[in-house]
Formats: C-alpha cells, structure tokens, sequence
C-alpha cells in the first residue's frame, strides 16, 4: 500500500535563503571588509577605510547589498540573524537579484524602500526608510517572506535620503 501525503502535512521549502543570490542570471559582485557589526542582506555604502563597507544611512551612496556567507561569527542580532564580524571578507552585489526579507505585501517592479530599524524591505515609503531608485522587486511576496530583489548601481547615482 502506498502512502499518500496529506496536503495539510506537506513541507513547503522556503522561497530562498536571505542574503543569496536568487537564479543565475548576470550578476556582479565587489570584495569589501566590514567596518561594523552587521547582518547579510543589508544595503551598504563606503566606508572610511580602502575598501571598508558599512550599512547604508541616510546621506550616502548605495554601493549594493551585503551577500550572505557561510562563516558569519559576529555577534548575533536581537532575532538571532548572523552577523559579519569587524574586518571580514564579504561579497557586495551591485548587479544582479538577490533574496531579502519582505517587510510587509510587496509586488514586482515596485522600487523598494529599506528600513535599518527592522533590516527588512518595503514597497511603500515612511519615516526612517531609505529608497533604493535604482533597485526593483523582482517577484511579489508577502510580509516576512524572502522575497528576490533586483539590483543595478548605477555609477555616480545620488545618494540617498530618508523618508521623514
């Protein structure tokens, strides 16, 4: 007799892993050393040291966003996200789709909208969200999925300001 699985019971593999890239497509990615404590996922700018990476704040020049590693042994955030450890080696992709974490219903093409206090991705703008023009979502999700982000940085770009 075979086993029929019951659809209430079926596994549902997540959608990608945060921080990866999300098909195989062209894609481009720079070498930087974080400044700071950090998680995978994050949009960066320059640092003050040669080539030294920081989270994106207001004011400053979005470079691309933090790629995911298998040894990231900083201290853990509050939700228990790895983080890189002061110094590492990391990818920057400024070109290419990688996985974020939706921070509530988005859908494709919207330009997506970051908040530092939550390290997740909107498709509407508030208080404290930085705006990514040159980046779009590149499938829809729901809150709190992995959700795949198409990114191009273009050279020379204006930096970017918050929402207020």
């Amino acid at each position: 007799m075979a086993l029929i699985p019951n659809a209430a019971n079926r596994f549902k593999p997540a959608r990608g892993i945060v921080g990866t890239w999300a098909n195989m497509e062209e894609d481009n990615a720079r070498t930087g050393f974080a400044e700071s404590q950090f998680a995978s996922a994050v949009p960066l700018m320059l640092g003050s040291d040669e080539m030294g990476v920081t989270p994106l704040t207001t004011g400053n020049r979005f470079i691309g966003i933090a790629l995911r590693t298998v040894d990231m042994d900083g201290t853990p955030t509050a939700d228990g996200a790895a983080t890189f450890r002061v110094g590492d080696l990391l990818g920057v992709a400024d070109m290419g789709t990688v996985f974020v974490l939706a921070g509530e219903d988005v859908t494709e093409g919207a330009v997506p909208f970051y908040d530092p206090a939550t390290r997740k991705y909107h498709g509407t703008t508030d208080e404290g969200r930085l705006p990514l023009p040159t980046c779009e979502f590149d499938e829809s999700a729901a809150d709190g999925e992995p959700v795949a982000l198409r990114i191009r940085v273009l050279p020379g770009a204006d930096p970017v300001t918050a929402a207020e």
